[in-house]
């Protein structure tokens, strides 16, 4: 964690909403004309839009900016089949694509968080690099909470990593992250004031309202801004980039599904919600409702949230082993890489029927 520095007054916050094109047959991995040069082409002309949303944050006058997840995107990998051929394609950090970042971040002297698939020796990470005002690397956050599927091909985060900058502590969250409490609740207890979230699916996919509710909710009980950065979907549509405040209210939010753009908000940091107007802070003799929540929690009680296999897993639902072993995965996997050749060529595939 940095030195702390002075906060600004006034801090613009902004997600970006970007989308990703098809790709075309020679850049598509399910076909005969598949190149890697075409590929990773390919991904650069899509970033292209995420530099281009970059840049709009920074004529807005923002002091921080997230991309959505994938900003720099291959297009689908994801089978045990095609690990060899991604791992290939992906860039590490920094790489060229970082590189054109830092020089937006040091034009508009603006923070930014880029997610994009990162090759660390021969293993992968989904990784948001957090570059500074003066366009270098301040440090990174690899995605701790994989779904199944992507853990076939990315090693988790172990790490909650929070930074010290002029507009506060900032901390971050990719896309399932969010779908656990205790990834924003660790992130807020190391001290985190603003969270920023890069996703391309969670809690909008099936549920508009829903996914939209808890980004507030997650907000509101750790006191925490959260930005929110979300890809346009034109298959599973109904999905917003906002900025939310630390007491869960909706500042800004873009939910366009056809134009890309920004949310941007203006804030006046209130980072420690001091409220000498409140009975439960004068009752506690604690001023700040933020710093309230955080010691009133009891974890000595909270045993269960600690247990690899707690009740629910060892007592109630042992019939439930989650597919780990190389014969369950390479089963799955080979049903999935069909299913997406299959897909390339036209040909109905009942795997696709399932709801995401």
């Amino acid at each position: 964690m940095a030195m702390a520095e002075e906060i600004k007054k006034t801090v613009k916050i902004a997600a970006l909403r970007t989308g990703q094109s098809k790709a075309p047959a020679e850049a598509n991995a399910y076909s005969a004309d598949f190149s890697k040069e075409a590929a990773q082409k390919h991904a650069a002309d899509g970033f292209e839009r995420t530099l281009a949303a970059f840049r709009m944050a920074g004529e807005a006058g923002a002091d921080v900016a997230v991309s959505v997840e994938y900003a720099l995107h291959y297009g689908d990998f994801g089978s045990l089949e095609k690990q060899r051929t991604q791992k290939e394609l992906l860039e590490t950090i920094p790489g060229p694509a970082t590189e054109k970042v830092s020089e937006i971040s040091k034009k508009y002297q603006m923070y930014t968080a880029t997610n994009m698939m990162e090759r660390d020796g021969d293993t992968t990470y989904n990784t948001t690099v957090f570059i500074g005002r003066g366009g270098k690397i301040i440090g990174k956050y690899r995605k701790v909470h994989l779904p199944a599927y992507e853990s076939w091909y990315t090693a988790p985060g172990t790490e909650y990593p929070v930074f010290e900058t002029d507009i506060g502590r900032i901390g971050f969250s990719t896309c399932h992250d969010m779908a656990f409490p205790e990834h924003c609740r660790c992130m807020a207890l190391s001290g985190a004031d603003i969270i920023l979230h890069a996703t391309g699916g969670w809690g909008f996919v099936t549920n508009y309202a829903l996914g939209r509710a808890l980004l507030q909710v997650r907000a509101a009980e750790n006191c925490v801004y959260i930005a929110n950065a979300y890809t346009i979907n034109p298959v599973l549509p109904g999905s917003c980039s906002c900025i939310v405040s630390n007491r869960g209210v909706i500042l800004a939010e873009n939910d366009s599904q056809a134009e890309e753009g920004i949310a941007i908000a203006e804030i006046s940091p209130d980072y420690e919600m001091k409220n000498d107007n409140l009975m439960w802070n004068f009752m506690s003799g604690v001023g700040s409702e933020r710093m309230r929540f955080m010691l009133e929690r009891n974890p000595a009680a909270y045993d269960a949230l600690k247990a690899e296999n707690p009740p629910l897993s060892e007592k109630f639902y042992p019939q439930h082993k989650y597919a780990k072993t190389p014969e369950a995965l390479a089963e799955i996997s080979k049903q999935y890489d069909k299913a997406r050749q299959d897909e390339f060529d036209g040909i109905p595939n009942d795997l696709f029927k399932k709801q995401w």
